[in-house]
């Protein structure tokens, strides 16, 4: 019997308060507006969003070298990004991840070898979200990153899309976490496909979390296998870091229909996983609950 509880997230606006691309936008001098302006007409064009973008962001490289980027340079960048209160584990701090594995370390849990594992799959660019949590402390904590890659061309520059991440292979990714199949250990993907009666982590021990529509395939996934499911909304901040009442309104509305209305998600939060707020009560409830059933069936 599995003893190894499956926590997963998408990034932006669930880890991140930002698109990660803002951070590209910044150091260039490109207004945001406009490149997914561009975006959108690739995507009226037939292309999906992930390729849409990634296409993009070479065709700029291609257009001015001032704009070319790496894999090594996007995970550079993707050390600037910012993470929601709570998660990072810079200059010290404590992260939500150090109360989830000290809760599993308590003897009742310990002794039965139960553990957590932390997932990201994301739509957004594998080496940005590795550098993030590299400069965060995280990556020990997270066993596996899915999201769309690039391969660099002769010169060493982005050229070619590898791999995007949609909505619907979100799933896929889902069923490679439940399947113990690790890209990270040279596993392929293709290996999705095989046979199997047990899971090396079940359904019904993963607890989800995201933030939008390319996540409601995930969301009901695992809602209809037994698992858990949280989804998160940012809270909107005037200059002063005081909250915008209107502009979160409209996020929290959003939120609202995908998660409660639609009955995709168990609860919706705001995306917040410092000490005291509803999100890491939420999630250090669901870690503990999952763990106390395992253990009874042990």
């Amino acid at each position: 019997m599995s003893t190894i509880i499956g926590l997963i997230f998408d990034f932006d606006i669930t880890l991140s308060p930002e698109f990660q691309q803002q951070v590209l936008f910044d150091a260039w001098g490109v207004d945001a507006t406009t490149f997914w302006g561009e975006c959108k007409t690739l995507i009226d064009a037939g292309y999906d969003m992930e390729h849409a973008y990634m296409r993009n962001l070479i065709d700029y490289g291609r257009k001015n070298p001032f704009y070319a980027l790496s894999n090594a340079m996007l995970e550079t960048f993707g050390h600037q990004v910012d993470l929601y209160e709570g998660l990072s584990r810079q200059n010290g701090k404590k992260s939500i991840f150090d109360d989830i594995y000290t809760l599993l370390h308590q003897p009742k849990f310990a002794k039965h070898g139960i553990q957590c594992e932390c997932y990201c799959i994301s739509g957004g660019l594998k080496p940005m979200i590795e550098g993030a949590l590299e400069a965060h402390g995280l990556s020990g904590y997270f066993k596996e990153v899915f999201a769309c890659d690039f391969d660099n061309d002769s010169s060493g520059k982005l050229g070619y899309i590898k791999e995007t991440v949609g909505h619907t292979i979100k799933t896929q990714k889902l069923f490679m976490i439940a399947k113990g199949i690790s890209p990270r250990q040279g596993d392929h993907p293709t290996r999705v496909n095989d046979i199997t009666h047990t899971y090396r982590i079940p359904f019904e021990q993963m607890i989800f979390v995201g933030d939008g529509q390319t996540d409601i395939p995930a969301f009901a996934l695992v809602n209809k296998k037994g698992g858990k499911s949280i989804a998160v909304y940012r809270e909107e901040k005037n200059p002063d870091g005081s909250i915008d009442e209107a502009r979160t309104l409209k996020s929290y509305l959003n939120g609202y229909k995908l998660a409660v209305e639609a009955k995709r998600s168990e609860q919706l939060l705001p995306a917040d996983y410092s000490s005291g707020k509803p999100l890491k009560m939420a999630l250090l409830g669901y870690v503990e609950s999952i763990a106390t059933h395992i253990v009874s069936r042990l």
